[in-house]
């Protein structure tokens, strides 16, 4: 029952502080537990698209023997459909090993990318397009962003075999807590590599929260990524696109792998801000799809409806915009 009044919150959260936008984009919040009324911490996700299957599925916590190995799966949420996997919009998803409500008699099982060393023991938790929550108040949130390098990497042989909803599921059937889940999916990319677009996962549990950010390469090997914990009191919102900002070696609120600046150097990405700091927005070349204001007045109205007396500009100057990292400050963006 607790498990399913927080989703109902977040959800509910979600539908409150987010204005209306086009069909196809996801918004996600997190509130911290300084910023809650009661010291909850909350994540929301508005997973909106005309292509996507937002069915809850409860997948329920395991026993695995030795040496079993944990398929990773396709989803066509990522950017199409793929019939060479059985991987379609609608069921998402056909692993009847995973969940009952994953059992689709008659339609042929979806293909997996690759596998994993499965672990003795994992969780239960409830998914949709991309995982929800699990049986210990860990929470995912999720939304698409676009880099100018490199806008979609598709699967294939000797190429990344992670997209971000198995990767958060993995977490999900995995860890306790936000700190574990980010140092657990950061090894999965570096170890198994990313495909798909460019991506948010906002990770949380019942005592803070983090913004996973992360990018496949040009190779189609590992990935670049990074994490950002939100401070204590803060509220943070994403909208389609990266927001993490100055790459700090050795800070305590970040984790990443501490080969990305050279990384980043290496595929001619690497780029600095005015204080001389790597920046990963600048870095990946972040843009808005589809219109100049598609991600940025989202982020904009969540914060002006969480604090309204910031008074907070709905327009702003070319350049880095003050939005684009954790909130709203010059550099940070936080609120």
């Amino acid at each position: 029952m607790k498990l399913k009044k927080k989703v109902l919150v977040s959800l509910l959260l979600g539908a409150l502080c987010l204005a209306p936008v086009g069909a196809q984009a996801c918004t996600t919040t997190i509130v911290t537990k300084g910023a809650s009324a009661d010291g909850s911490v909350f994540v929301s996700h508005s997973n909106d698209s005309f292509d996507s299957d937002p069915n809850i599925v409860y997948v329920p916590a395991r026993d695995h023997e030795a040496g079993a190995m944990r398929p990773v799966y396709p989803a066509a949420i990522a950017w199409d459909e793929m019939p060479d996997y059985a991987c379609y919009a609608n069921p998402r998803l056909v692993a009847p090993e995973r969940a009952a409500g994953y059992d689709y008699p008659g339609r042929e099982k979806t293909k997996p990318l690759g596998e994993i060393p499965e672990v003795a023991h994992t969780y239960a938790y409830i998914d949709s397009d991309y995982g929800v929550m699990n049986e210990h108040g860990l929470m995912l949130g999720e939304c698409t962003n676009n880099s100018a390098h490199l806008e979609y990497s598709e699967p294939g042989e000797g190429r990344g075999i992670f997209y971000a909803s198995e990767l958060g599921r993995v977490a999900l059937e995995r860890c306790r807590t936000a700190r574990e889940a980010i140092n657990l999916m950061g090894e999965m990319i570096d170890e198994h590599g990313l495909w798909g677009t460019g991506e948010t996962l906002l990770v949380a549990d019942k005592d803070e929260g983090w913004v996973l950010e992360m990018q496949p390469t040009p190779s189609g090997k590992g990935g670049f990524w990074i994490a950002q914990k939100v401070p204590d009191g803060e509220f943070f919102v994403a909208a389609n696109q990266f927001r993490i900002r100055a790459i700090k070696p050795g800070a305590k609120d970040q984790i990443f792998n501490p080969n990305l600046p050279e990384k980043l150097k290496e595929a001619g990405w690497a780029a600095y801000d005015k204080e001389g700091n790597m920046d990963w927005v600048l870095s990946m070349q972040a843009v808005e799809d589809f219109h100049p204001y598609f991600a940025l007045r989202r982020v904009w109205r969540a914060l002006s409806l969480v604090a309204p007396s910031a008074n907070l500009p709905a327009f702003h100057s070319p350049g880095p915009s003050p939005y684009c990292a954790g909130g709203y400050e010059p550099s940070s963006g936080r609120l």
